[in-house]
């Protein structure tokens, strides 16, 4: 037997592999977690040089919602980890309590205040984290350097992600994660939370929120000190409500308002101190840059057959019908119904596109604040020109009420100022309500305020002159009245694969309201919703068997009733099978 050589043990630590591995760890403990930035020679990967939590925010690419996205799915952790190796992740606290003791001093007068059971227990960067299974109210500053992260929309960085110090954070007691004591339960609450402190305002309860947000709001937006805001808020609180919220929401408060950057105060100039600017347009008279549009007409008449010509139009720099010569330009095709390889990518093919210049979003998104930064970002780095969001309901966040014109406006304005700073144009597609009005503009689903907000509104429709295709007419031209374009749509075999392509045809005078008007105003007769359904199907399953309750979910998206599908499905003879827990559907053999 040979000797073994005394001399030291090299240990190389696979840090991406530990981050792997503790991720499934937490699923496997029914404890969601979510990926956050990495940190490659002390810098965050987010690439911000001034990034004010390196290391420690959520990945938007992966997770658009943050915290919300947190999962338990193994496949998710593992698709997350292979698109980000450099990833460090975060547990989210749902569920969970977490003491962040962040000084030795903190560590101390933790342990020998509370004498906390063995628990699962981590190193941090400065500190210790002690887990506990169960819930209590966040709370920043306990005492001195002694913070609880708890409940939904929290969460901390996990065992096994690097600091932005080059620390790794490591498992310290490796126990099992116990149940939150009571006496740790009650160290979150505050003498100042008692309803006796203060009260008796002119703030009645069912106001103080929205009082205090918006008292903080004219705060933040000149610029007052997020430490100076909280003091004035709690002021305020105290001295003027009813009766005072606990300070933990006073605090919640101040934090929601001062995440989000300051939008510049509005003052009053005189046209003479305005310059003087030139539209420009995309396609005269009915797009132009630097504006919101609105496509507006009914499901399956030809509105994704159109942005998917005008993106392969503008991708190769074709001259638009009267339009004026344009250089190639990048379009964003951001389609939240069609599958993109089986259904978009044939239809750009179909009508020549350049495929390098027309981008589609990997996964579906809601247009959050933190969303539209990332949709501006990358507008920004692809210089995007045309971007075309189909259906615009897909991106609205939850909560957004999209009949109210404060909800509609406050959100469709975001989209307004990136077109305006990007110099690009936004189409956002609508649905035709089922309603009877008059006026054309105001079939559209949901608030008047999108026409308002808009700058160019069209309607799409069916042509009635007998030849396949469809017609497209302004609406609402805020520059100029415009002719309607009629367009054609050759055939195509979907059960192969195809898909039509779209040719101009010619412009003609049409009347938009008798277009549109009341007479149309009601859905087809049965037949064609039959038709519409039985090609929504050969589109969808064109490339496989397809799960059933998603395809029921898009079919109600589009206007498609339940009993319409039904039909239309059996007249295609679709075959329905389960597998597992789940039904499929897929296209008869030929």
């Amino acid at each position: 037997m040979s000797k073994q050589k005394n001399g030291p043990v090299r240990v190389h630590f696979n840090q991406p592999a530990s981050v792997l591995c503790m991720m499934e760890w937490f699923a496997g403990q029914d404890i969601p977690v979510l990926p956050i930035h990495g940190v490659v020679d002390g810098r965050c990967t987010c690439g911000d040089e001034e990034c004010s939590s390196p290391g420690k925010h959520p990945i938007s690419s992966l997770v658009p919602h943050g915290v919300k996205d947190a999962t338990t799915d193994l496949k998710a952790i593992r698709r997350w980890h292979r698109k980000r190796p450099d990833m460090n992740y975060a547990v989210a606290t749902d569920g969970l309590a977490v003491i962040d003791c962040d000084s030795k001093e903190a560590l101390r007068s933790f342990r020998s205040s509370y004498r906390p059971p063995p628990t699962f227990t981590v190193k941090t960067a400065r500190g210790f984290h002690f887990c506990f299974h169960g819930g209590m109210p966040a709370r920043i500053g306990v005492s001195a350097k002694l913070d609880i992260k708890s409940g939904p929309g929290s969460y901390v960085v996990g065992p096994g992600s690097r600091h932005a110090s080059g620390a790794i954070y490591a498992v310290w007691e490796d126990e099992a994660i116990a149940d939150l004591p009571q006496n740790i339960a009650d160290m979150s609450e505050r003498p100042e939370e008692s309803s006796d402190d203060g009260g008796g305002g002119p703030i009645p309860v069912g106001l103080r929120n929205s009082t205090l947000t918006q008292f903080a709001g004219y705060m933040h937006a000149r610029n007052v000190p997020k430490g100076a805001l909280l003091e004035a808020l709690k002021a305020l609180n105290r001295n003027m409500s009813e009766k005072p919220l606990p300070e933990r929401e006073v605090r919640q408060i101040a934090r929601s308002v001062t995440r989000y950057p300051t939008k510049p105060i509005p003052e009053m100039l005189s046209f003479a101190d305005i310059p003087d600017e030139k539209l420009e347009w995309l396609w005269f008279p009915f797009l132009s840059f630097r504006t919101l549009a609105l496509l507006d007409g009914n499901p399956g008449e030809g509105k994704s057959q159109f942005t998917t010509w005008l993106c392969a139009r503008v991708s190769r720099g074709d001259l638009l019908p009267n339009g004026d010569p344009m250089e190639p330009a990048n379009c964003f095709l951001c389609n939240f119904e069609d599958l993109p390889g089986a259904v978009i990518k044939k239809r750009l093919e179909a009508n020549g596109a350049d495929l390098s210049r027309v981008f589609v979003q990997s996964r579906s998104f809601r247009l959050t604040p933190e969303m539209v930064q990332w949709l501006e970002g990358e507008i920004i780095s692809k210089k995007a020109r045309l971007v075309i969001l189909d259906p615009i309901q897909a991106v609205i966040t939850k909560g957004t009420d999209t009949n109210s014109n404060v909800d509609v406006r406050d959100f469709m304005d975001q989209l307004r100022e990136v077109a305006e700073r990007n110099d690009c144009s936004i189409i956002c597609i609508r649905h035709f309500g089922k309603g009877s009005h008059d006026k054309a503009m105001m079939k559209g689903i949901g608030s008047t305020d999108f026409v308002g907000i808009a700058r160019n509104q069209l309607g799409l429709g069916r042509r009635k002159d007998g030849d396949r295709g469809f017609l497209v007419v302004t609406l609402k031209a805020n520059y100029n009245e415009a002719e309607g374009a009629l367009f054609k749509m050759t055939t195509a075999d979907a059960r192969a694969g195809e898909q039509p392509s779209v040719s101009f045809d010619r412009f003609d005078t049409v009347d938009a309201d008798e277009f549109f008007g009341a007479g149309n105003a009601k859905r087809g007769p049965e037949q064609d919703e039959r038709e519409v359904a039985k090609q929504f199907l050969l589109d969808a399953l064109a490339d496989g068997p397809k799960a059933a309750t998603a395809l029921k979910s898009q079919a109600e998206a589009r206007a498609i009733s339940a009993s319409t599908l039904d039909r239309a499905r059996k007249e295609l003879k679709v075959i329905s099978f389960k597998k597992g827990k789940v039904w499929y559907w897929s296209l008869p053999p030929e």
